[in-house]
């Protein structure tokens, strides 16, 4: 029903010129409620609001740094998020562009906002918690008048143990199309953020959350607690700091007991004040004003790995967690997705020393040294305590890995073992962890995570000529958004580089790209959209095409049509 005759039907139905019969029973029950409560829908003019002080803040700390990384992924797309609580209580309100934020602004949410379907009427807030239920509510469907406009679409978290709603996500924008795509991107938030709850239910990671609470009532600034099983948490100062720098924090604080140093995050080199919690159950870190001289003689951390879209961020997610598991993890991607600099969790960078808490082995090294010399040294190592990665065991022959899947399952190593594998599918690297004993992680290729080409980009440049600018106008952004990526991160890097050896500075111009990706056909905001349901979908149904197609409400036709225009199957 599309919102001009939805808004003559709710009119006809407050006049009782019709029973109501030709609405969804859902939505007329959400009306019935709210004329109860409210009369007319004029009635409603403005948003109530709370005092700051009646908001659940460490609701608000625990879940700040999911929601700044979905925020960020929907940046270009107009779409905020909201987080309220089981009240219906606005505690943050995200937009990752300026579309997104005008958007707020219209409907008068902001923090402190009450959606309580008995105030404001049918939305995507209180009428998620008035019937425990996904919603979506576009345009005139909503039952106060001033939110004619807007497009929301909500889903509850529930506790993973009590069951109990604890709080409402919810996509909201102006009445954008494709918004069959949003159902899809709020259920995959949710589950994102019940994982995120589930991981805080450990006794360590309570001690970590107590330990939070507890510095962040001692100081003000920005402090991140980083606990087990990959578990972050961030207070509202933090919330300016980007996905790298939260991930650049984590491993300070992972690899350093405790003290003062200095790292450097995307604003410049910074103090920072690792605080271990006790039972190595994780640890605090507060930030100490901002930049700082780089004269100080700690000396910087090592750049980190860039990039916040959500698979991405889910892939690294999944490896922290396994880090501390007794079972062997199989990180697999396509070629130059970034396995190895996963497992080490910095950039791997060929012919530069790695860090020293690593021990890196390639499987080129078997052919020159010998098979059984190879998995000695392998033995050897797994008993030294330190992470041990495995580089490329797609190359190993059928004896070779059966070998290895042998030492693994004889041996007790004494700290985490990672191997990677270049494979074409998640369900190819499934059956590879299997046939060593192992877990696995499937690392998205670069053109499922476009979101972050602009980060990257700008890496590699600084990297290629620190200082300078090379910076990639709107439209030459949509070409590389719209570009298939097939040798993925090698190939952007070798792009910039080609373009900093050409002599290349200031603005790169679609004319400036390589021929093939001029050649490439730009993506739409609403088909970005769809390209990233699609491969959400193709991961939660573990690479199930027909169970994918009814998650998303297509038919298989059409999943596998769009999974080719996408380059989403070689077929």
């Amino acid at each position: 029903m599309s919102t001009a005759p939805v808004h003559a039907f709710k009119d006809e139905w407050l006049t009782g010129s019709t029973d109501g019969t030709g609405v969804a029973p859902e939505l007329l029950r959400s009306w019935e409620r709210s004329r109860e409560a409210l009369g007319a829908p004029s009635n409603v003019r403005e948003v109530p609001y709370v005092p700051e002080d009646d908001l659940d803040q460490h609701l608000l700390d625990l879940f700040q740094a999911p929601m700044s990384r979905f925020s960020a992924d929907l940046s270009g797309t107009g779409v905020g998020l909201l987080l309220a609580d089981a009240h219906g209580r606005v505690l943050g309100r995200w937009a990752a562009d300026r579309d997104a934020s005008r958007h707020f602004e219209t409907v008068g949410t902001d923090r402190g906002a009450v959606l309580d379907e008995s105030l404001v009427g049918t939305n995507g807030v209180g009428t998620v918690l008035a019937t425990g239920q996904s919603v979506q509510i576009t345009g005139s469907e909503h039952y106060a008048d001033m939110y004619s406009d807007a497009l929301c679409t909500g889903t509850p978290i529930r506790h993973p143990l009590t069951r109990k709603i604890v709080a409402v996500v919810t996509l909201s924008s102006g009445l954008i199309e494709g918004r069959s795509l949003l159902r899809p991107m709020v259920k995959t938030v949710a589950d994102q953020l019940r994982q995120h709850l589930l991981d805080a239910a450990s006794p360590k990671a309570r001690a970590v959350f107590q330990a939070f609470l507890d510095a962040s009532k001692a100081k003000d600034g920005a402090m991140v607690g980083f606990g087990p099983q990959g578990l972050i948490m961030q207070n509202q100062g933090a919330a300016r700091l980007s996905s790298a720098d939260v991930t650049a924090l984590g491993e300070l604080a992972r690899r350093r007991s405790g003290g003062r140093f200095v790292i450097e995050l995307s604003g410049g080199l910074t103090e920072v004040r690792v605080a271990p919690v006790e039972a190595g159950a994780g640890a605090i870190v507060s930030l100490h004003g901002g930049r700082t001289p780089a004269t100080t003689a700690s000396g910087p951390v090592r750049t980190q790995l860039i990039g916040r879209s959500p698979d991405w961020m889910a892939a690294r997610h999944a490896v922290a967690r396994r880090r501390e598991a007794a079972r062997p993890v199989v990180i697999a991607g396509e070629a130059g997705v970034g396995k190895t600099s996963l497992a080490l969790g910095l950039p791997f960078r060929p012919g530069e020393p790695g860090p020293g808490a690593h021990i890196v082995i390639d499987t080129v090294e078997r052919s020159l040294i010998g098979g059984k010399r190879w998995l000695r040294g392998i033995a050897e190592r797994l008993q030294g305590g330190a992470p041990v990665i495995v580089k490329g065991i797609d190359a190993l022959d059928p004896a070779a890995r059966l070998a290895l899947a042998g030492l693994l399952e004889r041996s007790v190593p004494r700290g985490p073992v990672l191997l990677t594998a270049t494979l074409r599918s998640a369900a190819e690297a499934e059956e590879t962890a299997v046939g060593l004993g192992a877990t696995h992680v499937w690392v998205p290729p670069l053109r499922e995570r476009t979101a972050d080409l602009l980060a990257l980009w700008r890496h590699f440049t600084d990297r290629a000529m620190p200082g300078v600018g090379l910076e990639p106008r709107s439209e030459t952004l949509d070409l590389l958004t719209g570009y298939a990526w097939p040798r993925n991160l090698k190939e952007l890097r070798n792009v910039v580089e080609g373009l900093a050896l050409a002599g290349k500075r200031g603005y790169v111009l679609p004319g400036d790209l390589p021929e093939r990706i001029q050649g490439a056909r730009t993506l739409t905001m609403i088909e970005r959209a769809e390209l990233d349901a699609i491969s959400r979908a193709l991961r939660e149904a573990e690479g199930n095409r027909s169970r994918a197609a009814q998650m998303l409400g297509l038919s298989r036709a059409t999943i596998y049509r769009k999974m080719k225009a996408y380059k989403l199957t070689d077929s």
